[in-house]
């Protein structure tokens, strides 16, 4: 039997996620053909992705494609792929904001980048959005600095900060940072009736809703949200009217199970045990609790890019975020995310002049790399 090729690849985690990255150069460049590349690299469509390299999460079911940048705004190419799980699907259609920490660093690792000490700035392409996003990587010595004391909820141990910036990020799926026209839009949603809900269009496509308007105390575990069938139910009506109101109706019905619009349920402090079932996050120690909810489940933790849209949106008068935010800090400070694992924190600012500017909406992630090797295809049946 003639020996298989290997392909080249490398496996880091960037904050709460893991993805496997290609060189652009080693993978089709047709998207239905990369798709397919993907599922038999991945093991898909199984639950435990046993004979591929997912990890049975879609936290892990993740992939990158990089390269050196085609626009001279940037330094990198960045196509992310979500690689389905229990479904033969791969989309396209988002952008992983905890994978750019990884991908930033990978842009230095590969020579991408001029390296800076102290801080080197790395301006990420993201093919699927048509955006930059702007990562600061700590340096020394002409070396990533990969250790630190920044520790994620969600993430064992610490590492070095690295910060990322989608404040020209916004708009990329339907060209508007609210596509509704509004702050807040009143929905007469099949099966629920009237539902107020938040349409932002910032690092990704948020659908924001009290969580008390979904039947939700808005603590419950990601376990809890995904058993319950009619909650779900109800998810999915929101998220489908929105995608038909928005135009993505076609790409809304052929997907089992499509990635946007992200669904995230927004409810005011109150204490709750983290998934690790050790630890009980405090009411003080958060701002806003959410949960969110997209490619056929909820997330364990928050997106970068949905914890980066939650805070445009707190910061937007009117928005049911800001409704639910707690009162009284100041518009400079940090603003605390309970999600399932614990908490992450956004800083983000907004300027109302004709229409709404974002000039900032940075978080904080770390990155490393776990892995390097050859990839080994599954042969056909």
């Amino acid at each position: 039997m003639q020996a298989q090729s290997g392909i080249p690849f490398h496996l880091w985690r960037g904050g709460t996620s893991k993805g496997v990255f290609f060189d652009r150069a080693v993978v089709p460049a047709d998207r239905d053909e990369l798709a397919a590349f993907l599922l038999n690299v991945f093991g898909s469509p199984d639950p435990r992705q046993i004979d591929g390299l997912g990890g049975g999460d879609k936290l892990t079911s993740k992939a990158a494609i990089l390269g050196p940048s085609s626009s001279p705004d940037a330094d990198v190419d960045y196509l992310f792929a979500q690689v389905g799980i229990n479904h033969a699907e791969v989309d396209f259609k988002l952008n992983c904001g905890n994978l750019s920490a990884a991908v930033a660093t990978h842009a230095i690792e590969q020579g991408y980048v001029p390296i800076t000490d102290g801080h080197t700035t790395v301006r990420i392409n993201n093919l699927n959005t048509g955006r930059i996003i702007h990562a600061r990587v700590p340096v020394s010595h002409g070396r990533v600095v990969y250790t630190g004391d920044l520790a994620i909820d969600g993430v064992p141990g610490a590492g070095a900060p690295i910060e990322l910036d989608f404040r020209e990020a916004t708009g990329s799926l339907t060209g508007a940072l609210l596509p509704l026209g509004e702050a807040r839009t009143q929905l007469d949603v099949a099966g629920l009736g009237p539902t107020h809900v938040s349409v932002i269009d910032g690092a990704n496509l948020v659908v924001l809703v009290a969580a008390e308007d979904l039947g939700m105390q808005g603590s419950e575990s990601p376990r809890e949200i995904d058993g319950n069938a009619p909650l779900v139910a109800r998810i999915q009506a929101i998220r489908g009217e929105v995608a038909h109101r928005l135009g993505m109706g076609e790409y809304w019905q052929s997907r089992a199970a499509p990635s946007n619009p992200m669904l995230v349920a927004v409810q005011s402090p109150r204490p709750y045990l983290a998934l690790n079932g050790r630890d009980t996050i405090q009411a003080d120690s958060i701002d806003l609790l959410c949960r969110q909810y997209s490619t056929g489940a909820t997330s364990k933790a928050l997106a970068a890019t949905v914890t980066a849209t939650i805070g445009m949106a707190c910061r937007i008068p009117g928005s049911v975020a800001a409704r639910f935010l707690r009162p009284g800090g100041a518009a400079a400070d940090p603003i605390r995310i309970g999600h399932p694992a614990g908490r992450i924190m956004v800083r983000a600012s907004v300027r109302a002049d004709a229409g709404t500017t974002i000039e900032q909406a940075a978080i904080q992630r770390t990155a490393r790399i776990i892995a390097r090797g050859e990839v080994f295809m599954r042969p056909a049946c």
